[in-house]
């Protein structure tokens, strides 16, 4: 021991602490971002923001209406203005947000009282959880009868608030590579997403959070875990599966954990049943009462279908991910909107190099990741990828059809931190060029951010 080493946390500055980089980054993008975005041009905002406003209101589930979907009543003004104010900007590159329409759209009166009826069965199938977060930046706005833009921004900032604390205490608990998770957390996709009122916010921070617990008492916590510990997994997997029940497979997290966690194999399996079963119980509860949104004849015949040629469907699944894998990881580096304005390639490929660098020069104390550990992460990822791709099989892909419909990559985000785990570097790893390892950081942020700012500009701003 070097008695007179200095204490390597008293040299360490504010600015290259990562939870701290992360949190000043990703806060101040998170509030310009949710007023340079145009109103409703993240994937699929309206119908969130449709159901975030009725949850704000108190009420917890949609309506089943006479035109055969899932709604509520909700001010004329909302509807119109969510209609409006964006008109013909998503899905067409060259079309950009007219201004003199958004300021006419920043006067509008909400009128709360002047109801219509509403469809927004996208919306309606969630749990209200994911929007608890824009409801609480909502609910003032609401009741001062702000014009219903500002009631869409009050919305996108609870939004960035609940995700960046859930992120924060996720990346406090990570007991290695954390400025690898951190980076993660300030990619384009995750910081454009994270300033809209849509469920992804919550839910990638609802799903790092779970990892991070399970690496938290596989790596940093002594001894058996006892009561709290395992009622802190538990409720954490219910968060991730009442977030999404695409995400259910992270439960498996939980398989982290060495048997000495538990003290004994009878113990541990009780725990592991536990904590996988009854997520999967809360979540079926919640989407039978929803099961009839998506177009339920269609679901059934797919049912029968999948039961009839189980190994062609596996196929398909498969085959289909395999074919799209490069669109897919496009997606969720970067492409923002309604899938209409992506962020260079090379940007994203300048990025995850740089990523792929920092994990490998990490040289802060970390445990040894064993085989086990990296292999579980790797199945759990796996698992999910699968589980996405046959959730949208069975719910949007026509009967007997030889692809899969509906996939985004931003929905593979939630399994990109089990990659961080499976591919970090063994203890052995050579360490002499650590001292680049801040440029590469400061390269990473610079570059992201930058590319983040200007594609949105200019996409809805900038010159046609």
């Amino acid at each position: 021991m070097l008695a007179s080493s200095p204490n390597p946390s008293s040299l360490r500055p504010f600015f290259i602490a990562p939870i701290n980089v992360f949190l000043v980054v990703a806060a101040v993008l998170g509030g310009v971002l949710s007023f340079l975005t145009p109103p409703f041009q993240v994937a699929d905002e309206p119908a969130h923001f449709y159901r975030a406003y009725q949850v704000s209101e108190g009420q917890l589930t949609a309506t089943r209406l006479p035109t055969a979907s899932a709604g509520g009543q909700l001010p004329r003004s909302v509807v119109h203005v969510a209609e409006h104010v964006s008109e013909g900007v998503g899905g067409h590159a060259n079309v950009r947000q007219d201004r003199q329409r958004l300021r006419e759209a920043m006067h509008a009166a909400l009128a709360p009282r002047d109801t219509v009826e509403w469809h927004f069965a996208a919306s309606a199938i969630y749990f209200p959880l994911v929007y608890f977060p824009q409801s609480l930046g909502m609910a003032p706005a609401r009741i001062l009868e702000a014009p219903p833009v500002v009631v869409l921004w009050a919305g996108r900032l609870g939004n960035v608030l609940v995700a960046l604390a859930l992120t924060a205490l996720a990346l406090r608990l990570m007991p290695f590579q954390r400025w690898a998770f951190a980076l993660l957390a300030l990619t384009p996709m995750v910081l454009f997403q994270r300033a809209s009122v849509s469920a992804d916010p919550i839910t990638l921070s609802a799903c790092l959070l779970l990892l991070a617990l399970s690496l938290h008492y596989t790596f940093a916590h002594p001894g058996p875990l006892g009561a709290k510990e395992l009622g802190l997994l538990l409720l954490s997997a219910v968060f991730v599966a009442l977030c999404k029940q695409a995400y259910l497979p992270l439960s498996l997290v939980f398989l982290l954990l060495p048997l000495t966690r538990m003290g004994t194999p009878g113990r541990y399996a009780l725990a592991a049943v536990a904590i996988v079963a009854v997520p999967a119980l809360l979540q079926f509860a919640w989407s039978s009462t929803v099961r009839d949104i998506f177009r339920p004849s269609e679901v059934v015949a797919q049912v029968a279908h999948v039961r009839a040629h189980p190994f062609q469907v596996m196929g398909v699944l498969v085959s289909d991910f395999w074919m799209r894998l490069p669109d897919f990881l496009h997606q969720a580096g970067g492409v923002f909107g309604w899938l209409d304005t992506p962020v260079p390639r090379p940007a994203l490929l300048g990025l995850g190099a740089m990523l792929l660098g920092v994990m490998a020069l990490d040289a802060a104390p970390s445990p040894t990741v064993g085989w086990r550990v990296r292999v579980v992460a790797l199945g759990v990822a796996v698992a999910g990828v699968l589980a996405i791709q046959a959730m949208l099989y069975l719910a949007w892909t026509p009967p007997g059809a030889d692809r899969v419909d509906g996939v985004q990559g931003r929905y593979l985000l939630p399994y990109a931190p089990l990659l961080v785990v499976a591919l970090a570097p063994p203890a052995w790893a050579p360490r002499a060029l650590a001292r680049l390892k801040p440029v590469l950081i400061a390269g990473f942020i610079l570059l992201s951010v930058g590319v983040t700012l200007t594609t949105v500009y200019q996409r809805y701003y900038g010159a046609a």
